[in-house]
């Protein structure tokens, strides 16, 4: 990943994504530019109950004027670690971009091929994915914590991706984003059951002084690749939250904010 500053608003960039800038522009937030204050500090995306919601919108506000458009032009779902990708369309420019209300409810991904339509997907932790489609002009973003990686979200945004645009996998040019990483993200014996379930744990599972930790992007690539995606295809942000929590928010190191991957069609 690459860093961009515009407006007082830092941003992580996927390099294999920048290679198509004249058709989208996409972006992963860090912490830092907004209002937000105490763990929120200071760009949180999402909107909780327990931050200021006037500060959200205002650190949505800048990072729009940042990136060039209006806050009416993102759509924000509400996460719940599941498995349903939604396809969007311009009658839906703007849900959940200034109140819960009428965000998409039960959702964990997004698809879209209307243009200036902005897919944001929040973590703190948690696995962001960002898909593009260069044949057909179409994208996509997918919210992947261990539930999801477990429950194999990735092949369900490319499924959709299939189905709603002809998408090819192997045409699909994807970017895994920061999160918990390989040196940090420790789990226990119920997560090792379940991952046991869908990957042979010997690829994603480490040992490590005493600790057992699950290696997220690993497993997400795994599922990318089952899939049909090209591994040459696949850029893995390498950036754990948990160990540079004061670059993007770790709900594990105590941060009640959430950055936000986004991906826009010009």
């Amino acid at each position: 990943m690459v860093f961009s500053e515009n407006k007082g608003i830092k941003l992580a960039h996927f390099e294999n994504l920048l290679k198509h800038r004249t058709t989208i522009s996409h972006f992963v937030t860090t912490r830092h530019g907004g209002v937000s204050e105490q763990t929120y500090g200071t760009l949180n995306m999402g909107l909780n109950q327990t931050d200021n919601t006037y500060s959200v919108l205002e650190n949505r506000r800048r990072l729009a004027n940042a990136i060039g458009i209006t806050p009416a032009d993102f759509v924000f779902p509400i996460q719940v670690h599941g498995t349903n990708i939604v396809r969007v369309f311009e009658e839906d420019r703007g849900k959940g971009a200034f109140t819960k209300d009428d965000a998409f409810d039960n959702t964990d991904g997004f698809i879209t091929n209307t243009k200036g339509l902005c897919l944001m997907s929040l973590a703190a932790d948690c696995v962001p994915i960002v898909v593009f489609d260069p044949i057909n002009k179409a994208i996509g973003v997918a919210h992947s914590g261990w539930k999801g990686t477990v429950l194999q979200i990735p092949s369900y945004l490319v499924s959709a991706m299939q189905c709603a645009f002809n998408s090819k996998p192997s045409d699909l040019i994807v970017g895994i984003g920061p999160s918990g990483g390989p040196c940090c993200y420790e789990v226990g014996q119920d997560v090792i059951d379940e991952v046991a379930k869908k990957f042979d744990i010997g690829k994603v599972i480490i040992k490590r002084e005493k600790k057992t930790i699950f290696n997220l992007w690993e497993a997400n690539r795994i599922t990318l690749i089952e899939s049909g995606v090209k591994p040459q295809n696949i850029e893995i942000s390498e950036i754990c939250t948990i160990s540079q929590n004061d670059i993007f928010f770790s709900a594990r190191q105590g941060d009640g904010g959430r950055f936000a991957a986004g991906i826009f069609l010009l």
